[in-house]
């Protein structure tokens, strides 16, 4: 077992909102947070849902004035690293710390910034393209402005590797950490649904056609036809177990894994065996076997293939065995940062001994047979948590954690 990296705070921006106990409460009451879309004109798209962010009031983290300068993916990724900071009691000095850094996992970071400046430059020419915007259309520009803001000038890296980018960006810091690159890492990832990214899920026809949340949306479930995108941001504070900061960490990150499918650029992979090889590596590198899992999180998102796939790769690992298996992406939706939001629903759920059901799940399907999915809000039988993400494309990624018992948040 190599060394375990400390979870010492969590930032959540989601349409549940940013407190850590409404997260949590949220996603126990089996909510789900998919509904008509309502930040653009959907007229005529065959799919007309999402898991939006609506009422949020960033100046707490974010001055208005600087607001002018950031796409939304930006504002999120902000205002969920001082979250996370401030659950952590981080103090960073004046002077900045050249120690503590930034790793983000986005797959829409620059892009909002792009649609409008885009379409001011086809419309008004040149002269009529908001110039504030520009630094913003490159896809590393939230990570960059998250480390500008809070002073972390350490490593600043961006990652994006699709639906998996926040869990992809969590590997790599834990990777960091580990080889002492570092002192300390906020890591996740951050997503914001825009018309562009909205329409073009819409032309790969991948998400639901149906008006509301239901079985249709509910990973694993029989009746499954597509997922819901949805957005936000999830930041974890990871520091090595000499870590300067106080109070009760939240748990520990065990083991980390990446992998790969062979499969075409926009399909999911529909093998088990490169999803079990993903976990059996992060469980190998938390010097952990399958029988020690206590739940997993899984990347099942409501469509054919992955669920297939990975149904039949956690039958692999996890048949007929005590392990609860769960999704979140029924009440988020799917995101580049929805692998980051696995790993705080399992800390902030697992810190009240509890694993969330499915939402939306009616009738299971029958490749899941022999797993113990959590149709319904039960105990977790401990405290090792196995979280997956799995992106259209074929970029792997898995991670074991430890959570921490008792307490409240």
């Amino acid at each position: 077992m190599r060394e375990p990296v400390r979870v010492s705070g969590l930032g959540v921006v989601s349409a549940f909102g940013t407190a850590l106990d409404g997260f949590r409460d949220a996603l126990l009451d089996g909510r789900t947070a998919i509904a008509p879309v309502r930040g653009f004109d959907v007229a005529g798209c065959r799919s007309t849902i999402a898991a939006e962010i609506a009422g949020f009031d960033p100046s707490p983290w974010v001055p208005p004035m600087k607001m002018r300068r950031m796409d939304r993916t930006a504002v999120y990724t902000v205002a969920a690293t001082k979250l996370a900071l401030d659950d952590a009691g981080a103090d960073i000095s004046a002077d900045g710390d050249d120690r503590r850094g930034v790793m983000l996992g986005t797959w829409t970071a620059g892009g909002g910034s792009t649609q409008v400046f885009l379409d001011a430059l086809f419309k008004h020419g040149p002269g009529g393209a908001p110039a504030l915007l520009f630094d913003s259309t490159v896809a590393n520009s939230a990570a960059s402005i998250a480390g500008l803001e809070l002073r972390l000038r350490g490593p600043n890296m961006t990652v994006s590797q699709k639906e998996a980018s926040g869990l992809a960006a969590i590997v790599s810091a834990v990777d960091l950490l580990r080889e002492r690159r570092a002192d300390a890492l906020v890591a996740g990832g951050a997503d914001a649904i825009f018309e562009t990214f909205y329409k073009a899920h819409e032309r790969f026809a991948v998400m639901s056609p149906h008006a509301r949340a239901s079985a249709r949306t509910s990973p694993f479930d029989a009746c499954r036809d597509g997922f819901a995108l949805g957005e936000g941001a999830v930041q974890l504070w990871l520091e090595r177990p000499d870590g300067r900061t106080s109070g009760r960490p939240h748990g520990e990150i065990l083991g980390a894994a990446a992998a790969s499918a062979n499969v075409p650029l926009n399909m999911w992979p529909d093998r088990a065996e490169p999803l079990a090889r993903a976990m059996r590596l992060a469980l190998d590198d938390a010097g952990l076997a399958p029988e020690d899992v206590d739940v997993v999180y899984a990347s099942a998102n409501a469509t054919r293939e992955l669920d297939a796939a990975e149904a039949h790769a956690l039958t692999a690992l996890f048949a007929d065995s005590r392990t609860v298996i769960t999704s979140i992406k029924g009440a988020i939706g799917e995101s580049g940062m929805a692998g980051s939001a696995a790993c705080a629903a399992a800390f902030v759920c697992g810190r009240a001994g509890r694993v969330p059901p499915i939402a939306g799940l009616a009738e299971p399907d029958p490749a899941t047979v022999s797993l113990r999915l959590a149709t319904a809000a039960v105990d977790a039988p401990g405290p090792i948590v196995l979280v997956n993400s799995f992106a259209s494309g074929g970029a792997l990624f898995s991670l074991v954690l430890r959570t921490t018992r008792g307490d409240t948040l």
